[in-house]
């Protein structure tokens, strides 16, 4: 790859996200921004971005806030109506009574299909004359047009099993994005995962994926954290937590599966059973209208005094709400890597997480685990932070020592390690 660019056509859908601060901007999103901003910077890679007409003026918004200097191809990919919409269009148009009327709709509906599939072939096949070496997706199945466009090889990132290991938590139908990808999983191409764990449950329920074609590749952080109290006094005022209180943080987006439920019970049954009037739990994160409501009902009966549940956290002023933490906790039942846990040992706040899925491959002996399932044991852990400052102490310099082998200038070596190796 020295004396020539790798050329990379890279899906966008996901950075295209970022130009509204809602919950789209999740671990995701993050992850797609980060690989893109880290693969930018690499002068033998040359990127073509890829979106949708109704995604186009987000992504031009994204590019020229985050990326004005980067030399960024993009390309409008447009797809035909899917041909199942089609036939139920002229299936309705068969209600006509008129033989002529109902000839003429048809005609009209499939000419149109057929005009632009013919449309889009031929774009597809200019396209071509571009020779990618590759395309990349950091989460959506491919579109069907990207299967008419000659590329040696094609790349889509794997996140989690969550909808086939919970389906329970999830009332999705079949068009859910997921749901779709994991119908194009197949032996030809290829994957990165965010972990080993994640790595071998695709393996477990995908088998049609080659073990020699997923590879993991963990994710990085950039959070720098500031010791500054009177930055730490505006962040309080800004999300209403008491300045004269001390605040244990969680960061997720609020669904069934992260366990926050037994989070906030165990917190209050503890915040009791010592006497402490001097802590309050600052929740973060987007919510799900559905959850909520069952989170609303479970903790009714509580005394929510000591639980803020502040919505969703600019970006700017996540590493200060870390850093002050006394301590963050993140006992989710799964995760394919659990993010927050990093970016909090990044900076330097000790951790509580759960001994289950990817998580323990992230903090390493950095923190404490526990079963995410036992009562006892987060009041037990909670305990052990609050009455140890030295615990404390200790847990946030391994964290921070252990956030330091997680980078995304190592996430995109190993990513492009493999592509390059692909492609000779």
């Amino acid at each position: 790859m020295k004396n020539k660019k790798f050329k990379l056509l890279f899906d966008a859908k996901i950075i295209a996200s970022g130009a509204n601060k809602t919950t789209d901007r999740s671990g995701i999103y993050f992850t797609a921004f980060n690989i893109l901003k880290y693969m930018i910077k690499r002068d033998h890679l040359k990127i073509t971005l890829y979106i949708s007409h109704d995604r186009k003026d987000n992504l031009k918004k994204v590019l020229k806030q985050y990326f004005p200097k980067a030399a960024l191809k993009t390309i409008v990919l447009k797809q035909p109506p899917e041909k199942v919409y089609v036939d139920n269009l002229s299936y309705i148009c068969t209600q006509d009574k008129n033989f002529i009327t109902r000839a003429f709709l048809n005609f009209i509906i499939y000419s149109r299909y057929y005009l632009q599939k013919l449309s889009l072939d031929l774009y597809c096949k200019l396209l071509s004359f571009n020779r990618f070496d590759a395309v990349f997706s950091p989460y959506t199945a491919f579109p069907e047009c990207i299967g008419h466009i000659n590329i040696k090889n094609r790349y889509t990132f794997l996140y989690d099993m969550i909808l086939i290991l919970f389906p329970h938590y999830y009332s999705i139908d079949c068009n859910h994005w997921a749901l779709k990808l994991f119908k194009t999983l197949n032996g030809n191409d290829n994957y990165f995962t965010d972990s080993e764990s994640a790595r071998q449950d695709f393996l477990k329920y995908k088998p049609q994926i080659k073990p020699n074609k997923i590879h993991t590749v963990y994710l990085g952080c950039d959070f720098k954290y500031s010791d500054n109290p009177d930055l730490l006094t505006k962040v309080k005022t800004k999300y209403h937590i008491p300045n004269d209180k001390k605040y244990l943080f969680s960061l997720c987006s609020m669904e069934p599966r992260k366990n926050l439920i037994r989070m906030v019970k165990t917190f209050i049954e503890f915040i009791k059973k010592n006497n402490i009037n001097d802590l309050v739990l600052v929740m973060g994160g987007g919510q799900w209208n559905a959850f909520k409501k069952k989170f609303n009902k479970e903790t009714a009966g509580l005394s929510m005094d000591n639980v803020l549940q502040i919505g969703y956290v600019d970006d700017e002023d996540l590493p200060i709400l870390y850093h002050c933490a006394e301590w963050f906790t993140y006992t989710s039942e799964y995760e394919g890597f659990g993010l927050p846990v990093l970016e909090a040992m990044k900076c330097g706040c000790p951790v509580i997480t759960s001994d289950n899925s990817s998580l323990p491959e992230v903090i390493g002996d950095a923190g404490i685990k526990i079963n995410c399932y036992s009562d006892d044991e987060h009041i037990a852990a909670y305990e052990k932070y609050y009455y140890n400052e030295a615990l404390r102490k200790e847990n946030a310099a391994k964290g921070l020592e252990r956030a330091k082998l997680f980078n995304w200038e190592k996430t995109v070596d190993e990513m492009l390690k493999i592509m390059f190796k692909n492609n000779e």
